[in-house]
């Protein structure tokens, strides 16, 4: 199937349709509406044979798209602005460069800034120049402008934060193994170690702080690896104990281990397995997540319905494409479920294959989703990672009708919560059965009504796992 790409100079990109949904959002447009209006873009520009367009050919034909489906109104206030496929530069001297919202956020943590309060302040600058319609700002200015959204988000002592971040600077450098390079020493990436292990945000960038701070009045100008993790395990010690200490030292070796780790996490729509797997990946540094509906949509756009009609249905109506019993002693559940393990066979199979491809490249990932069933993702190279699966479970089902009803007003109504109440038995069914098979394997249970909890609950059985299962790479890492 043909792809379109966006040509820069410094190289060509996919189109993203959410990029030009994200441009129509703010000026009032239903999500659906703009869904549609990306879509006839996207499916325009191939019919063209315009599979590497240049981004002021995407923007003719977007906003042209946009007049025609939406009126000439919208049209015109959407081209006042910078779109988000569009490059903004900054000027330092002669020098160009592509304004990078990654770069600033970095900047504002390297200014004391929580993960979060950088890449909202960083969201929000990116968002007003793009509503500006700049195409090209200085670099003074452009730090006048975040100055000003730090000062009226966080206040004055945030700004001057901000505005003194080259005081905190300096040639501080990680000294790695022999004949790897020196590495910068990084806040951010100490403090998201410090998350993987449990600590809120706050409590890891304070414990990352003090240690750089320490570094620096010791005139420290490189540490070698070893000693620097050594360093913070016995600040561990003292501020959380043994246990936390412990966990520290074997999250950081599962980074550095010969062996990637494949974290498998299941569970059925509306219990919190996504936000669980983001989290988790995120502390653990792991970059790839594979949600199983993902799968399930390559296959529904490659395979007719007629061919394989379970896969065109939600897991928890996909019986509805079973041939009946004509002997008519089938019950609903036996029914219901026979469609479920019928779709989860037919995704298994490309989920299977990302392991293996994952296993042989040496990739951690994370796959979750309610197709993520382990006794389906046995493969031939399950030896060369660790794999740990886990269920989420919800069981209060007050709560769980309840998070369909966010889901509903977060998504702008785009996954409507009368379609998942109407089935809520089935899903209901469904983690049942999924529940009692993951006692009968021994598969770990995570509790999906506090997601705090949950991140604790699943290190908890990480680090377990590598107590009991952990290669010998891991124990020396």
């Amino acid at each position: 199937m043909a792809e379109v790409f966006v040509r820069l100079r410094r190289g060509r990109w996919p189109l993203s349709k959410g990029l030009l949904v994200e441009a129509l959002l703010p000026l009032g447009v239903p999500l659906e509406a703009a869904q549609a209006v990306a879509h006839t873009v996207e499916e325009r520009l191939k019919a063209e044979g315009q599979l590497a367009v240049p981004p002021r050919v995407l923007r003719r034909v977007f906003l042209e798209e946009v007049a025609r489906a939406l009126g000439e109104e919208v049209a015109d206030r959407l081209s006042r602005q910078t779109l988000p496929f569009e490059e903004i530069l900054v000027l330092q001297g002669r020098k160009r460069r592509p304004f990078s919202k990654g770069l600033l956020a970095r900047s504002l943590e390297e200014a004391g800034f929580s993960l979060k309060e950088a890449h909202d302040l960083a969201k929000e600058v990116e968002g007003h120049l793009r509503q500006e319609g700049v195409r090209q700002i200085s670099a003074r200015r452009l730090e006048e402008m975040v100055a000003q959204v730090v000062g009226r988000a966080l206040g004055k002592g945030a700004r001057r934060r901000y505005l003194q971040r080259q005081a905190f600077a300096g040639e501080l450098f990680v000294e790695e193994e022999s004949g790897e390079p020196r590495m910068p020493f990084s806040k951010g990436i100490l403090a998201q170690s410090l998350m993987g292990i449990g600590f809120s945000p706050e409590r890891a960038y304070r414990l990352a702080r003090e240690m750089e701070k320490a570094l620096r009045q010791e005139g420290r100008r490189v540490i070698r690896r070893n000693e620097l993790r050594e360093r913070v395990y016995q600040a561990l010690l003292k501020e959380a104990g043994e246990e936390v200490a412990r966990r520290y030292l074997l999250l950081r070796s599962l980074r550095r281990s010969a062996r990637p780790v494949h974290i498998l996490i299941g569970g059925v729509t509306g219990v919190g397995k996504s936000v669980l797997a983001s989290a988790l990946a995120y502390r653990l540094g792991i970059t790839h997540i594979v949600p199983s509906d993902a799968v399930r949509e390559v296959f529904r756009a490659s395979l007719s319905q007629d061919l394989l009609p379970t896969l065109h249905l939600s897991t928890f109506e996909a019986w509805r494409a079973l041939l009946l019993d004509l002997s008519g002693e089938e019950s609903h559940e036996v029914r219901v479920m026979r469609g479920f393990l019928d779709q989860v066979a037919r995704v298994a199979v490309g989920l299977r294959a990302i392991q293996e491809r994952s296993a042989l490249e040496g990739t951690s990932i994370v796959l979750e989703g309610v197709h993520v069933v382990p006794r389906y993702l046995d493969h031939p190279y399950r030896e060369r990672v660790l794999t740990v699966p886990m269920l989420v479970v919800l069981q209060d089902e007050k709560l769980h009708r309840d998070r369909f009803l966010l889901r509903d007003r977060e998504t702008a109504h785009a996954r409507p919560q009368e379609k998942y109440l109407t089935h809520f038995a089935e899903i209901r069914l469904i983690q049942e059965y999924l529940l009692r098979w993951a006692q009968e394997e021994g598969i770990p249970v995570i509790p999906g009504e506090d997601l705090d909890e949950a991140v604790e609950k699943a290190l908890e059985v990480l680090v377990a796992y590598l107590e009991a299962h952990g290669s010998r790479e891991v124990a020396r890492a």
